[in-house]
């Protein structure tokens, strides 16, 4: 809890006390009323500012306090086996890998040339392969 969060609380604590009283004071004389009433809009903008104060230095003591934390890759302690680990964060593996994952397939499970070209083209064994209509298949091996 930090002092703001009390003063917060108190000055909330303060406004209802002083329209109760202003209510109070409003049954005898309507004109009694507004000192009350002014007084308790004085505390409730009090309290809604030290709400945010507080609401401020927790959000800026929690930024603190991640930002002093050491920062870890997702697979950190981990050495690389092979391009497509390396460049896919550790989701897939290549064919040739000997690594002690292997076998994991490439995210999206598919052919080696469609993660080089970038999804354009596919192996001739792939099985995600579709060949658009009136386009001829492209053959397998390297380009």
């Amino acid at each position: 809890m930090t002092p703001s969060l009390r003063t917060a609380r108190a000055c909330r604590a303060t406004a209802a006390l002083l329209l109760a009283a202003a209510g109070y004071a409003a049954a005898h004389h309507p004109w009694l009323a507004l000192p009350g009433l002014y007084a308790a809009a004085v505390f409730a903008w009090c309290a809604a500012r030290e709400g945010a104060m507080h609401r401020r230095s927790v959000l800026l003591a929690r930024r603190a306090e991640r930002l002093a934390r050491p920062r870890r890759s997702p697979a950190a302690g981990l050495e690389p086996c092979c391009a497509f680990w390396r460049y896919s964060f550790g989701a897939g593996h290549g064919p040739e890998c000997a690594g002690t994952a292997a076998g994991v397939p490439v995210h999206g499970d598919c052919c080696e040339r469609w993660w080089t070209s970038l999804g354009a083209r596919h192996d001739a064994s792939c099985r995600r392969r579709t060949d658009a209509p009136g386009r001829e298949p492209e053959a397998a091996g390297p380009r």
